[in-house]
């Protein structure tokens, strides 16, 4: 069953309280492409580009550590830089209003949805926070 309205809080901007900055990050490393509009690479290309570009926001004073932190745990539990991975929200059933996020090849996320637990390929991105919300 589809579900039209779900709401998700996967982005980076949404992991931290320093939404400009973090949608700063978000701009010089986005999840689909790099900023040049080339594929990445590898995941462990993307997750360096975060890191890379937190650490000169950290050393210039424009990003807390704690923001940075968050920033590079959301890159490493993402989907971003790895075209065989989605996100993948898994509902217990189709009443349940919180999911679970799971990265997963877009045939496994598929292939859960049915009678016991409803399943939802929510694309690239991060897991983090978790869960998916409706």
């Amino acid at each position: 069953m589809l579900r039209l309205a779900r709401i998700f809080v996967f982005s980076l901007v949404a992991a931290t309280p320093a939404v400009g900055t973090m949608a700063a990050l978000d701009d010089s490393c986005p999840c689909d492409a790099t900023a040049g509009g080339a594929a990445w690479t590898s995941h462990r290309a993307y997750v360096s580009c975060v890191v890379g570009e937190a650490r000169s926001r950290l050393r210039a004073r424009t990003l807390r550590s704690r923001d940075m932190r968050a920033a590079v745990r959301a890159a490493k539990f993402s989907s971003c830089g790895d075209a065989v991975l989605t996100r993948c929200c898994v509902y217990q059933d189709e009443d349940a209003d919180v999911g679970t996020c799971r990265l997963m090849s877009p045939d496994d996320c598929d292939a859960l949805d049915g009678d016991q637990v409803e399943a939802d390929d929510e694309g690239s991105g991060s897991c983090v926070p978790n869960p998916c919300v409706y």
